[in-house]
Parts: C-alpha cells; sequence; structure tokens
C-alpha cells in the first residue's frame, strides 16, 4: 500500500516522488545524470530541514563563570594582546569555573488581573537582591573573570549553556536582567544532532495543510544530492545530509499510520499544545516478548492459534528493524495539562517478518495489509505508546 494523498490526513510531511523534466543549471555548475525527482514538502518538512538558523524563546536560570587563573593579570593580558598565541594558554581546563543557579522557580506572572501581575512584578524586584545568581554577579571582581555564559533551562528540565556576545559587563548585565525570564536566542538550524530536531522555532498554529515546497532529488558526480525550491521552482537551499530526507519519509509513514501521532500534531496546529523535540531512531529501549507484544499482534493472535515457540519466534523477529518516531509536546487543557508528554511511534520493516511468512502466513498477511510503501521502506506501525512527565 502507497502514502494516501496528504489532505486526508489534515497534517503531512512529504509526498511520493514523481519525475520530472527541468533545467537546474542556475543552480548546478557541475552537468547532472539519470532521472530527477521531485516530492512536494509541506512548510514542517521546510523548517525541518533547513539549515538556516532558527529564533527560540529560552528561559535563564543562572550562569557559569570561568574565572581568570591567578597568573593571568593586567601584565599578562597586555602579553596576550601582543602576543595573541600566548592567550590559548591562559584558558582551558586548568581554569576556575562557577556554575550558580536561581532559587526562583518563578517567571513573568500571567494572572488576567494587571494589578496583580503588577505587584507580584514589583515584590519580585524587591527580593532580586538577594537571589544567589544576583549576589555572586553583584560581587564579582570583572577583572578576574574570563567569561560569563547564561544557563537555560527547558520544560523536562534539562540544562545547557548559552555563550554571550560583548564585554564581561554586557554579559553580567544580561544574565541579571534576564533572570528567570524568557529571552529570545539563534540556535544554529532546526537539526540538533543524532537524529533530534527542535520544533519550538516552528509555527504550528500558522501551518497550512495547502502550502507545499519542492524537493529536488537528482545524481551528480555519483552522488544523490537534494535541494528545496519554493513554489516558483527558484532555490532556497541545499540539504547536505541526505539522512534527514530519510527521516521525513519516516515521519510521513508515522502519520499516516498513528491516529495518536496525528492527534497530537493537531493539537500544536490548533494552539492546544506546545511542540517541543521530535527525535528519530533505530531502537525501543525495551525488547518485545511473548508475554509483552504490540497491540497489533494482540489483535492478530486473538484471531488465529498461535503456538508458544511461534510466539517466541515472532517476538525475536520484532525487536530487529525498528524504526521509532518520538514527538515530544505540553498539551495545554485537559487531564495531562502542562505535562511533558511523549507520543513514541514503533515502526517495523515489513522484510523482518520474511522468517515467518512459512509458517505463520496468516499472521504476514494481516500484517501485510496494515504496511505503507515509500523511499524509506515497506513499514508498518508496530506499536504507538504515549508517556507523561511531571514538571
Amino acid at each position: 500500500m502507497h502514502l494516501e494523498n496528504k489532505n486526508k490526513q489534515g497534517f503531512w510531511i512529504i509526498s511520493e516522488g514523481m519525475p520530472v523534466t527541468l533545467d537546474l543549471s542556475n543552480i548546478c555548475k557541475e552537468a547532472i545524470s539519470g532521472l530527477i525527482t521531485e516530492y512536494k514538502i509541506s512548510e514542517l518538512a521546510r523548517y525541518l530541514l533547513n539549515p538556516n538558523p532558527i529564533t527560540l524563546e529560552e528561559k535563564v536560570v543562572g550562569c557559569r563563570v570561568q574565572y581568570r587563573k591567578p597568573s593571568s593579570g593586567k601584565l599578562k593580558r597586555l602579553l596576550n594582546k601582543i602576543l595573541p598565541g600566548t592567550k590559548s594558554r591562559s584558558e582551558g581546563h586548568d581554569s576556575h569555573i562557577e556554575e550558580i543557579i536561581t532559587a526562583s522557580k518563578l517567571g513573568a506572572p500571567s494572572f488576567k488581573d494587571e494589578n496583580l501581575n503588577a505587584h507580584f512584578i514589583k515584590i519580585n524586584d524587591l527580593l532580586k537582591p538577594y537571589d544567589p545568581v544576583q549576589k555572586k554577579l553583584s560581587s564579582l571582581d570583572r577583572e578576574k573573570v574570563e567569561d560569563v555564559k547564561a544557563l537555560c533551562e527547558d520544560i523536562g528540565r534539562n540544562r545547557y549553556q548559552l555563550n554571550l556576545q560583548g564585554s564581561i559587563g554586557d554579559k553580567i548585565n544580561f544574565v541579571a536582567s534576564s533572570l528567570s525570564k524568557k529571552t529570545k536566542v539563534v540556535a544554529n538550524k532546526a537539526y540538533l544532532l543524532n537524529g533530534l530536531f527542535e520544533l519550538r522555532g516552528f509555527n504550528f498554529k500558522g501551518f497550512y495543510v495547502k502550502n507545499s515546497y519542492r524537493l529536488i532529488k537528482f545524481t551528480q558526480n555519483n552522488q544523490l544530492r537534494y535541494c528545496v525550491l519554493n513554489t516558483n521552482y527558484q532555490f532556497e537551499y541545499w540539504i547536505n545530509e541526505n539522512l534527514l530526507i530519510n527521516y521525513m519519509h519516516l515521519m510521513e509513514q508515522c502519520i499516516q499510520s498513528d491516529p495518536r501521532l496525528r492527534e497530537a500534531l493537531l493539537l500544536c496546529v490548533k494552539g492546544d499544545a506546545k511542540p517541543l523535540k521530535l527525535f528519530f531512531a533505530k531502537q525501543l529501549g525495551q525488547d518485545y516478548s511473548d508475554k509483552h507484544l504490540p497491540t497489533v499482534y494482540r489483535e492478530v493472535f486473538s484471531a488465529h492459534k498461535i503456538s508458544q515457540y511461534e510466539k517466541d519466534t515472532l517476538a525475536e523477529t520484532l525487536n530487529k528493524n525498528q524504526s521509532i518516531v518520538s514527538f515530544t509536546f505540553v498539551p495545554l487543557s485537559g487531564p495531562e495539562k502542562h505535562k511533558l508528554c511523549t507520543n513514541i511511534s514503533v515502526m517495523h520493516d515489513f522484510r523482518a517478518l520474511e522468517p515467518i511468512k512459512g509458517h505463520l502466513p496468516k499472521v504476514y498477511s494481516e500484517i501485510n495489509k496494515k504496511a505503507l510503501v515509500s523511499d524509506a521502506g515497506k513499514l508498518y506501525l508496530m506499536d504507538s505508546i504515549r508517556g507523561y512527565q511531571n514538571v
């Protein structure tokens, strides 16, 4: 079964590829060989593939102060200016580093009563001098400070540092004024690393299902290349990591197959949830066994008599050739309001079922009906899991 029309689901990523005739001489200096294939991609796919920087809002919860070595006084810094190569010797693992986290867990108040908001802001301002970060920043001897970085925290309480621009004074002032507040920062791109994408830079509420862009695939110097064009076939950007294309096909298959994932994405489109991260992996953290089988197989087994040996053989098969798509979001209403939610779609390569084809033909046939075909392969939804975490 091939992928359905995108508009049937209300949310989509990428279409099937179609051979086209295009003149790419304006963007390709070297000759192109073979077929040119065009895929339509959605606004979200365009965002995920884009190598350009994105803007995010981060909450500043502290700072990381790196002190100069005792020997790096004014004379040392003067030598650094004269002999730039000596500067690196005053930095590194020997430098003293201190991290300070705010004691305040409150952000900007969001009461409907503006007078009440103003009252809380006033109280917070009065308490600022007693915050450990503010006390540390106000007492710093700037001559002894090598660098200051802001520490940010996301809703999952994961912390990471933010490099700041300007002088030491500028950096100190930034942390002091931004503490416990959300500030705009620039990330390199939506794709972070190792299958992880940042989703907060995309405007889900502005997602328009009928908007599409062109993903072009062609061969150059015996290598596959991809680029994205706009609706008028004007060049937008190159894609330097072909693995990202496979992620898009896999995500599309998940959307088509997993109603829970579609529901979560549409909650974000409606403004009823905040999207956070999208993560692709090759293996689920927990193995399946004959006593713990995916729902799709429990349904098949209830309709067909399966021996214990066949169940064991099948369980072993299910733990191979998996593709995992995890979508993390925060509902803004309902029983899961403000909880960190993760929807995990477990896709399975249909080819992995080849060993059971002979002695479990009915099971093989039932699963075959559920499998979808795309450039990512012939996959079917083996399991859908959703978990919640209080934050």
